[in-house]
């Protein structure tokens, strides 16, 4: 088998030339196997006891404070509360996609739940399902407790609304296919406008992200919380590598600069000191309201994090590479290189923590991209791996790093944003 990747990888590194193809021929002398579309296996048992204890109030500093202050007084605000720079940076994203955006209320917790079930984490699902039918006498998201287990049944259980089985359809393709399929798009473009489709597109995507923290940090059930995950269903799939091919123009052109309102312009400034606009910005362009939230967030994880520069691209490119996103990886190969990787390196991420010539930092690292990646939480030995090298708002910044790079590149792979000329594709896949 061995031998039979080796040659594999010598006829790929032909074909693809010399950006990737001696870095190819290194990968062939070390690897002798994939990580498989499908990973086998089940979901870990999730955590009994929390990794990172809530903060007492009495214990928090006037940051801790100032934040709790505003939150009702749940676990997830009071684990978050260990990093308040990275909570405020990505709040008014999930404020936003929690209460502002223009989805009705029980629409947004259709997707939010079926988003918990896929990836088994019971804080969220227990937290939703509460929301979820606490307003239905008010008018509110409408759901009933058979409802909510129909939830984890899916879209084909029986007593759906059509639309109701596209949202849910819509989820699995995100968690599974890391897009949305042709024919769910055209589903929800005739109810949805393009900026409702990017809500709900990010709203699955955030709260893919809100479990990889509620599950990896242990965050535990509030008293309150009354509702668990249902026990006498068979459990989601694992996700694995999808194979959907991704989408060769746009389904979302970027909004033209003659087009640009005064909004617009001032939201893409950053973007035009530079002198390049990127698709991805100008494309996101048709959603104002949710631009800024987005940027906040996806600058303190790009540039702004504590995580020394090599792991935040290594989590970035690993991350990439396991969703298909090959524009974020075309955008941070240069990036990558800048902080010391190779192109030899930059092929090994593909084949992961397995390959030889990782040190125990770095394989932790890619692990635990794969691990969040497989089942939205980070194993017992991978954790303790990554605290030897990191301290806990650094842990916490590795799990954001993943579930936000995830969520754009879910938003790049469904709008169709196309790679600018110029930028590196993807290498050739690690062979069986």
């Amino acid at each position: 088998m061995r031998s039979k990747v080796a040659l594999q990888l010598r006829r790929a590194a032909a074909r693809v030339g010399p950006l990737f193809g001696f870095a190819l021929l290194a990968v062939a002398l070390t690897t002798g196997r994939a990580m498989s579309s499908e990973p086998p296996g089940s979901f870990s048992q999730r955590l009994t006891v929390p990794r990172v204890a809530p903060i007492a109030k009495d214990a928090a500093t006037p940051e801790q404070q100032a934040m709790l202050a505003s939150r009702p007084d749940y676990n997830i605000y009071t684990t978050l509360a260990h990093h308040t720079e990275l909570y405020s940076r990505w709040s008014p994203l999930g404020q936003f996609l929690l209460n502002g955006s223009s989805l009705p209320a029980r629409e947004r917790e259709l997707v939010m739940l079926r988003m918990g079930w896929l990836c088994q984490s019971e804080y969220e699902w227990s937290q939703h399902a509460r929301i979820a039918q606490s307003g239905i006498a008010q008018g509110g998201p409408g759901l009933t407790a058979q409802d909510i287990k129909r939830i984890a049944l899916g879209p084909q259980a029986q007593g759906w609304s059509p639309f109701d089985r596209t949202l849910l359809t819509m989820v699995d393709e995100l968690r599974y296919d890391t897009q949305i399929s042709d024919a769910t798009w055209q589903q929800l473009r005739g109810r949805y406008s393009v900026q409702q489709v990017i809500e709900v597109l990010y709203t699955a995507a955030q709260y893919q992200l809100v479990s990889m923290a509620l599950n990896s940090l242990g965050v535990q059930l509030d008293p309150v919380l009354k509702d668990r995950l249902p026990m006498d269903l068979p459990k989601p799939r694992l996700a694995g590598v999808p194979d959907a091919t991704r989408l060769g123009t746009p389904r979302v052109e970027p909004v033209p600069e003659a087009q640009w309102s005064q909004r617009q312009r001032e939201l893409i400034a950053e973007q035009l000191s530079t002198g390049r606009v990127f698709n991805l910005y100008s494309t996101l362009l048709h959603h104002p309201d949710m631009y800024e939230p987005r940027r906040k967030f996806g600058r303190y994880i790009q540039r702004e994090s504590r995580l020394p520069p090599q792991t935040r691209e290594l989590l970035i490119m690993r991350t990439a590479w396991l969703i298909r996103s090959e524009y974020e990886w075309a955008h941070h190969v240069s990036q990558a290189k800048d902080v010391g990787f190779t192109d030899a390196d930059l092929v090994r991420s593909a084949a992961g923590a397995k390959v030889k010539g990782w040190s125990a930092e770095h394989a932790a690292v890619l692990q635990a991209a794969d691990e969040l990646r497989r089942e939205a939480f980070i194993a017992d030995a991978t954790w303790r791996e990554l605290a030897k090298h990191y301290d806990t708002q650094q842990l916490v910044e590795i799990i954001f790093t993943v579930g936000g790079y995830t969520m754009t590149g879910l938003a790049i792979n469904s709008l169709g944003i196309q790679i600018e000329p110029g930028f590196p594709r993807f290498p050739p896949p690690p062979l069986e």
